[in-house]
């Protein structure tokens, strides 16, 4: 007769019922215990995996965020750039002559009866990623020049301050309008829509304005965002 195969016996004991027991071969044993370490190494697997691909992403969204960061500073460029453009088409030859200095000695003009402009004055862009500006527009209504535009703070905590608005002339003067502080003050965590309506000034038309300029000042009087958009870009 063969050798009988060994087998471990497992007592199972309760107070309210009889001993049972039951035999369990070692080929199910040690199945066990491989099927044990198998879910162990399984779920270190799926462990190491989840962290990889959460470290990918979070390199992915780091690059977004980069990128959309220079792409917004192109935008702002592109659109100052316009801006310069536009401005320089909207004033005559002996104005931009006077400007950049090109008059002839050898036939002389007539001075010029105004100033000639500071485009750096007027176009200097000031943003210290404090928060951004979006969907700025412009629309004349009866009671004057009605604005409407996003305020987006960009920073981790409560962002608060002023807006401030100055029409610019076809020649560069910048007009200062009544305000209405309750309209252009502002106490953010993350956005605001501002909405306000400008007075037309005294002895002007819409054909004699050229352009907005938005100054964003927090409770200091710092300057945090400054730039100035041509009318007949943002007129809706």
């Amino acid at each position: 007769m063969g050798t009988k195969k060994a087998k471990f016996n497992v007592l199972m004991m309760r107070d309210d019922s009889p001993v049972r027991r039951y035999r369990l071969s070692p080929g199910w044993l040690k199945t066990a215990i491989f099927a044990l370490l198998f879910l162990v190494l399984l779920a270190g697997g799926g462990g190491w995996a989840g962290y990889t691909f959460w470290q990918k992403n979070r390199d992915l969204r780091a690059e977004k965020g980069t990128m959309e960061r220079q792409l917004r500073d192109a935008n702002m460029e592109l659109e100052r750039l316009q801006n310069i453009d536009k401005i320089l088409k909207s004033n005559d030859p002996e104005d931009m002559q006077s400007l950049l200095g090109s008059m002839s000695a050898e036939s002389p003009r007539p001075a010029p009866t105004r100033p000639p402009l500071d485009l750096r004055r007027l176009f200097t862009r000031v943003d210290l990623q404090q928060v951004s500006v979006d969907n700025l527009q412009a629309k004349y209504t009866g009671n004057g020049l009605q604005v409407i535009f996003n305020l987006n703070n960009l920073l981790n905590a409560t962002l608060s301050g002023d807006a401030v608005l100055t029409l610019i002339t076809t020649e560069g003067k910048e007009l200062q309008v009544k305000l209405n502080r309750n309209d252009l003050s502002f106490q953010i965590q993350r956005f605001k829509q501002i909405r306000t309506v400008l007075p037309m000034p005294p002895k002007h038309d819409k054909d004699s304005l050229f352009g907005l300029r938005l100054k964003i000042a927090n409770p200091k009087g710092q300057t945090i965002f400054s730039e100035t958009y041509p009318l007949s870009y943002i007129q809706a």
